[in-house]
């Protein structure tokens, strides 16, 4: 093994954000659970247990980097396989992750996407359908935008989405505005389903979870729309005729009027761990090695990089996975990449061992990154979430919005074992560990 080919092994790891599709070699089936615990099953028969024809809203959630977007593809497969008609586009391309979304902006990206859709697979009949006659006129017209046209709505969108956006904001009448776009929507769904020939249409709308602001200020503004728009308005967000399933930030479904009224669906972290037993110490976890999600984290390895044993031995990779927690974007991008760097200046030690110098520089680099990521005043709510293994806002303001960072920058990961629970970044649990312990002690 030369620098070379260290070099083409870290270049592997970092393709875990480029989306992959279920027959790539790449991916691992069974990933993130079991069959009874696969989210994507029990989606697809949630789905398919519905009217055909009436209009259905589903949640699809996990943290960014578990494969959302691979999996979103597995079950756009499952159903052309039950001979539903699927349309699935990245809301990304209709507009930029610092656009501050709302109610209406969602439902025009996705009519636009519906429109796209339908021009690249029957452009001739869809051009000439009242469907897009209606819908690009109105777009000319109320929404104001140049150059309209099915092929390349997706790019004026983009391009003039300050305009459109001054323009949503100056509604008078929202209701009405939303009516119309759901009728628009509702046109081009009754065209697919003629065109196609299947009872049933399914749109997954990907990406809408990494919309996000730049500066402090419009991260919190974004925050607030998100969830004035999907816990809100929820209701709003239906298309006429069609399932319509939203990839949406991950604390959506920590708050309990959602997941009253939309049924959600979480794709969690890789089980690296045991399953938690709580007998009311911090440390009740069994936080034993679980040998079926470490088998998976080294396949996952593996299909990327068959000669990975070369570089470090089955021990050093299950001790990355458990540092990971089972985050895969963690596991790949920062650990196993930065063990892969270090190798290029110890390379007559290779393959490495768990307890190699080098080998324990990236876990101890990564566990004080992972640290800093965190302030003292959320060590409390840490602490709680270490031991019940639950994740609950006290408030729907500050505390909420703290969840939703801790998600986001994964202090906090999701797991299931059947039914859903959290814990804390296992390189966190010296810190908050001893924090709480200390807690405890009785004052002298």
């Amino acid at each position: 093994m030369d620098k070379q080919q260290l070099r083409a092994f870290r270049a592997a790891l970092v393709e875990v954000d480029e989306p992959i599709a279920p027959e790539d070699q790449r991916y691992v089936p069974g990933l993130h659970g079991t069959d009874e615990e696969d989210v994507i099953t029990a989606l697809l028969e949630e789905i398919q247990t519905r009217p055909a024809i009436d209009s259905h809203l589903f949640y699809f959630t996990g943290q960014r980097g578990t494969g959302k977007s691979t999996e979103l593809r597995r079950l756009e497969q499952l159903l052309l396989g039950e001979r539903a008609q699927v349309i699935r586009f990245d809301s990304l391309d209709f507009i930029t992750e610092t656009e501050k979304v709302t109610v209406e902006s969602v439902l025009l990206l996705v009519t636009a996407g519906l429109a796209a859709w339908a021009d690249e697979y029957y452009r001739e009949d869809f051009l000439k359908a009242g469907a897009w006659e209606r819908f690009s006129a109105w777009l000319g017209t109320e929404v104001e935008l140049s150059e309209v046209s099915a092929h390349g709505l997706k790019i004026t969108l983009k391009e003039q989405q300050v305009s459109v956006a001054e323009k949503i904001r100056k509604l008078s009448t929202p209701l009405e505005w939303t009516k119309k776009v759901q009728d628009f929507a509702g046109d081009i769904v009754n065209f697919i389903r003629e065109r196609t020939r299947r009872e049933r249409v399914v749109v997954i709308v990907d990406s809408l979870e990494r919309l996000r602001g730049v500066s402090g200020a419009e991260q919190d503004a974004m925050f607030q729309h998100v969830i004035t728009t999907f816990a809100g308005d929820f209701d709003r967000l239906r298309l006429p005729g069609a399932s319509v399933v939203y990839s949406v930030p991950p604390y959506l479904a920590l708050m309990s009027d959602v997941r009253n009224f939309v049924t959600c669906f979480a794709l969690a972290s890789v089980r690296v761990f045991g399953k938690p037993v709580s007998n009311g110490s911090p440390t009740a976890h069994r936080r034993q090695p679980r040998p079926e999600g470490l088998e998976k984290m080294r396949s996952l390895i593996h299909r990327r990089y068959p000669e990975w044993a070369k570089v470090m031995d089955a021990a050093t990779l299950d001790a990355l996975a458990m540092a990971s927690g089972g985050d895969l974007r963690h596991f790949m991008q920062r650990l196993v990449s930065g063990v892969v760097g270090k190798a290029l200046y110890a390379l007559e030690r290779m393959p490495l061992k768990p307890d190699d110098s080098l080998v324990k520089q990236v876990i101890d680099e990564n566990r004080g990154e992972t640290e800093r990521l965190t302030v003292k005043s959320e060590w409390p709510l840490l602490a709680d979430i270490a031991l019940t293994h639950n994740a609950i806002a006290a408030n729907r303001g500050d505390s909420l919005r703290t969840l939703a960072r801790l998600f986001d920058t994964r202090v906090i990961l999701n797991y299931r074992n059947g039914a859903e629970w959290f814990d804390i970044h296992p390189l966190l649990w010296p810190m908050i560990d001893q924090w709480h312990e200390q807690q405890q002690r009785p004052a002298a």
